[in-house]
């Protein structure tokens, strides 16, 4: 009896594994009908997936007689899902045509707002380059929809953002923060990332931070072949874009070869005074040797030159209208802008991929950037400030400069080159009054990255890495334009009698020439080493992924000049190094196939920046005392639906960040004295909470449907120490400890704490499409200064409280300004067209249909604003009251494209 069931047994489990059979299918552009490599091919609910390979082919094995989905995806296309029966026989799917979204042409690229092309007010950028590359329905929706007007999700910075090419990363020491005008305008190399993750899901590639990764392999073979050509027409930054880009793909040979380039250019932008011209480059060479080994070599830059927009105090925009910018005047009859950037910091890389066996991969990449990044701005030797909204022009300190404001004389209004050329020109000795200047940053970065994959079984996925970059800067002030004048004095006209006033000791009464340094002159290196792993385990209906991260960084000021001020400002500062650490941890519970429930969280520590380690790096070593790393905590849950005609997400997240390092600069009123300071916080805790809730639905055939709804809280979550950092403390070491600022429960001024979207789009066989989304944006609050929440702002100089001081009047003065709640509506509109073997496409994005003008998208309290007393004077709170940027209004953006 037990040799007849063991005999049925093994003919059962006989027939199960015999039964099994294998489904295949091509997957193909429906523009073009060409193969689309690389592409993820999954089948539902099994969780199986596999890549197509150059021909398009993929083929699952084994695959059990039953019902099942596919599900197959890539960036820029429409998903496509389809349920499939299979039984005893091997099933063919033949050609799988994946129909190309037009709106994904768009993909990379950045429109920053006013306030983030400030050049001195601002230093953050936007992810939205990022968030437009995910696939997540919420991401997507943020970054078209609600990323037009200055949205962040989740409200985190930039800096916790990793962008990476090739395996490096290429956030910027200085700050952590990511520049994209690095690689601005190549969309066609960057339209596709080989990652983009969203929030803590774990990488493939590398540890990863609060706002996600987006990995870019820039070899030609994982890129379209053939050639693109588009020209763009907007009113945003730049008023047209050409770009041109040609891949020739792998040939017999196993070489393969692409280029691309674009120009972006306005003579004038929708702002007033201002430009822009920009140019982008990318070679690439391939070399497939053999199915181990490829070599991929890249070189790639982005030069450009822009000017920037002011922001103002309402009273300046009441009188001249909210596209008013201070930066510019007439000269010769011509608009000149004193603020321009310039920036060209070109990168080659060369990486290896080793295929070194069936299921393992290693990548390794060498890589080296190098360039010049710089801001111009006005600066003068004892002379007036020239700024046509410094402060004593302002119709609320001299009411006689009011009629001048109303008729907007430009003389006035707007920076009078003629008067600071003949302020040069009038002098004896021909020295500068005035002179154009720039603050220059010059990188060299070299970096090492080698990225391990490897299938260690079929339940169990392995990754790995280990990183270096070596970050050597030059930091100085370079004398661009002398005005007219012979020369100019590298001398500080604010030194106190008796003080030579050299801001070099070893070169005094220094003539300085055009090109010359003058000001400040330092070097900083910045090294890290990391090693990060993870790994991924499938139990039954679990997937589990582990993380954990160490590092090491050290950071070395080096100063040039010996300031006269300062006894630590010349030679090399003592090396601060951070030890960082790190642990990640994802769970998926797969309900079914189309029914998820996953959760994130994480600890670790980054080191602080090179800006957080030398606050007044421009003129002494000095450091924050007991200087820590951050420290990071978040966690979110999620569930997630993929279903064939509705996707959606709801998502509740927590996030603390401890012991950051928060710097503003400015000029302080107190009672008895004006201070120009670095005001640092350090020791500053932040919370980030809330809900994301995502809906994308297929209504009809051509008809979809999105809604996304982001309710957030981030606010300062205790009250920091506050030092202020200034030439008024040099004999103290360069500053002073100022006690506790009061920021606990305040909110933080990085995003719309509330943002809703709610869209709808018709798509036609014929490929045209329709597409109009409403947006409502609420809680968006001013940044404050933390000087007016410490002791020191309702007390005098001997430390006794102000008698005007009051509960109410206190509570009033400090209370954060919220922005009004706006609506903006966006649409776009496209189709695509075959002529043989080519095939063209236009598309039209217009945002802000309304043309609402009334949206500031920012703004910031002044420091000057450091005593109580001063607060309640009417006038002066007008002077010196908040400064803010708007919303340009309506802007429009199309693109035609021609692909062959």
């Amino acid at each position: 009896m037990i040799r007849i069931w063991l005999t049925f047994v093994v003919l059962l489990l006989t027939t199960q594994i015999f039964s099994q059979t294998k489904v295949t299918g091509t997957v193909k552009s429906s523009m073009d009908e060409k193969p689309m490599y690389n592409i993820n091919v999954l089948l539902n609910p099994t969780n199986v997936s596999v890549t197509t390979d150059r021909l398009g082919f993929f083929q699952l094995s084994d695959v059990a007689p039953g019902d099942y989905t596919i599900e197959v995806n890539q960036m820029g296309y429409d998903s496509f899902v389809q349920k499939i029966t299979v039984g005893e026989e091997p099933l063919e799917l033949g050609d799988i045509l994946l129909s190309y979204n037009p709106q994904s042409m768009n993909l990379g690229v950045i429109s920053l707002s006013d306030e983030e092309l400030s050049s001195d007010e601002s230093s953050s950028q936007s992810s939205v380059g990022l968030l437009s590359a995910s696939k997540d329905v919420f991401a997507q929706a943020a970054a078209y929809e609600l990323g037009a007007y200055w949205f962040r999700t989740r409200g985190y910075d930039n800096k916790y953002s990793d962008v990476m090419f090739n395996g490096v990363r290429m956030n910027k020491v200085d700050n952590d923060r990511v520049d994209f005008g690095n690689w601005g305008g190549l969309n066609d190399v960057t339209r596709y990332p080989a990652e983009v993750t969203y929030g803590l899901e774990p990488s493939d590639y590398t540890f990863g931070d609060l706002g996600g990764v987006m990995y870019i392999d820039t070899r030609p073979s994982t890129m379209r072949t053939g050639t693109s050509l588009s020209y763009s027409l907007a009113n945003r930054s730049y008023r047209q874009r050409v770009m041109a880009t040609h891949n020739t793909g792998l040939n017999k040979n196993g070489w393969g070869f692409m280029a691309s380039g674009s120009r972006r250019w306005a003579n004038e932008g929708r702002i007033d005074g201002t430009f822009y011209d920009a140019w982008a480059y990318y070679l690439g060479a391939e070399k497939k040797f053999n199915d181990q080994h490829t070599l991929n070599l890249t070189v790639m830059g982005a030069p450009y030159r822009r000017s920037t927009n002011s922001p103002a105090t309402q009273e300046i925009y009441d009188l001249m209208g909210t596209g008013y910018n201070a930066y510019w005047g007439y000269q010769n009859g011509e608009k000149r802008s004193e603020r321009i950037k310039k920036n060209h910091e070109p990168m080659g890389q060369l990486t290896h991929h080793w295929d070194f066996s069936e299921n393992s991969k290693l990548t390794s990449t060498i890589s080296y950037q190098t360039g010049k990044n710089g801001g111009s701005r006005l600066d003068w030797y004892k002379g007036n400030n020239p700024s046509p909204i410094y402060y004593r022009r302002m119709p609320s300190f001299d009411d006689s400069s009011l009629a001048a404001w109303q008729n907007n004389d430009t003389s006035f209004t707007q920076i009078n080159w003629q008067d600071i050329y003949t302020a040069n020109l009038n002098q004896a000795d021909g020295h500068g009054v005035y002179a154009l200047v720039s603050d220059v940053n010059e990188d060299d970065i070299l970096a090492f990255s080698s990225t391990l994959r490897s299938q260690l079984n079929d339940k169990t996925t392995l990754f790995a890495g280990v990183n270096y970059k070596s970050t050597n800067s030059e930091i100085y002030r370079e004398l661009d334009d002398l005005l007219g004048a012979q020369f100019y004095w590298d001398i500080d006209d604010y030194a106190d009698p008796g003080q030579s006033g050299n801001y070099d000791e070893s070169n005094p009464n220094r003539k300085a020439y055009e090109g010359d340094r003058i000001q400040y002159n330092y070097e900083t290196t910045h090294d890290v080493m990391d090693a990060w792993a993870s790994a991924n385990f499938k139990v039954e209906k679990f997937d589990v992924t582990l993380g954990g991260k160490l590092s090491n960084t050290s950071i070395q000021r080096n100063g040039l000049f010996d300031n006269y001020q300062y006894t630590n400002s010349y030679g090399e500062s003592e090396k601060h190094d951070f030890l960082d650490y790190g642990a990640k941890l994802q769970l998926i519970y797969k309900i079914n196939g189309r029914n998820f429930i996953t959760a994130n969280g994480a600890y670790y520590t980054n080191a602080p920046t090179v800006n957080d380690v030398f606050p007044q790096g421009r003129e002494n070593n000095s450091s924050i005392p007991d200087l820590e790393s951050t420290k990071v905590s978040s966690a979110d849950i999620n569930y997630i639906l993929r279903g064939s005609k509705v996707k959606a997400r709801v998502t509740g997240y927590f996030t603390k960040t401890a012991d950051e390092v928060e710097t503003s600069f400015g000029y302080l009123d107190f009672e008895d004295a004006n201070l120009f300071t670095a005001e640092v916080l350090s020791g500053v805790d932040k919370q980030y909470f809330g809900t994301e809730i995502a809906v994308d639905a297929q209504l009809t055939t051509r008809i979809r449907a999105k809604a996304v709804a982001s309710i957030g809280q981030y606010t300062y979550a205790n009250n920091p120490d506050l030092y202020y950092f200034s030439d008024d403390y040099a004999e103290e070491g360069g500053y002073r400890y100022l006690g506790t600022s009061y920021l606990k429960d305040y909110k933080l001024a990085v995003s719309p704490q509330k943002g809703y979207s709610l869209g709808f789009e018709y798509r036609d066989p014929k490929y045209w499409w329709f597409g109009v989304t409403g947006n409502f944006l609420a809680d968006n609050y001013v940044d404050i200064s933390p000087s007016r929440r410490t002791d020191r702002f309702i007390r005098d100089q001997y430390g006794d409280l102000y008698p005007q001081v009051t509960e109410e009047g206190l509570r009033r003065t400090l209370q954060q300004e919220k922005f009004d709640d706006q609506f903006m509506l966006n649409a776009n509109a496209g189709k695509t067209f075959r002529f043989g073997d080519y095939y063209m496409g236009i598309s039209l994005t217009v945002n802000n249909v309304l043309d609402n003008k009334d949206y500031r998208t920012g703004g910031f309290e002044q420091l000057r604003v450091a005593n109580y007393n001063n607060a309640q004077d009417e006038n002066y709170m007008k002077t010196f009251g908040n400064k803010y940027w708007y919303d340009q209004g309506l802007s429009y953006f199309l693109n035609v494209f021609l692909r062959f």
